[in-house]
């Protein structure tokens, strides 16, 4: 039985008790039935709305995983059960970074490192990116370094 129609039905017991309008007792069960009445009313419209809500942020929760499909690229389990030489040969591994204007920390991967810069989603400051070893500026890390650096 719904909350309205359990106070439709206190009201119906009361109605039926046929009590004397005069009375003091039946004028306070008069004024408690009309209180659990509005309260009821209240209830109801919470939960319709509550409903609603429910249901908005149901689509807000799917449109965000399309935009963060689009942003970062598709879901890491349909990137698990890749089979490509590619997806294989990645190790996955993120670099932390520290904004220093905000402290914001961020964790990138190697192809974000590599653009060499990128704006901070929290406060907006651009943030630039020196991968160079030690001033050299060929990037090798194997010893096969041109630069004369005796990397």
């Amino acid at each position: 039985m719904e909350l309205l129609e359990k106070v439709a039905y206190l009201r119906g017991l009361m109605a039926g008790m046929e009590m004397d309008p005069e009375k003091k007792e039946t004028k306070l069960f008069n004024a408690i039935i009309d209180t659990l009445d509005d309260m009821a009313n209240s209830v109801t419209d919470i939960e319709a709305e509550t409903d609603e809500l429910c249901d908005l942020v149901d689509v807000l929760d799917e449109d965000l995983g399309d935009v963060e499909k689009f942003v970062y690229g598709e879901d890491e389990d349909e990137d698990d059960e890749c089979d490509c030489e590619e997806c294989d040969d990645e190790d996955g591994e993120l670099y932390e970074v520290t904004c220093p204007t905000c402290g914001n920390t961020l964790y990138l991967d190697e192809e974000m490192l590599d653009e060499g810069e990128m704006v901070c989603p929290n406060c907006g400051q651009e943030l630039e990116f020196d991968l160079s070893l030690d001033g050299c500026d060929c990037n090798t890390e194997c010893g096969g370094c041109d630069c004369g650096c005796d990397k």
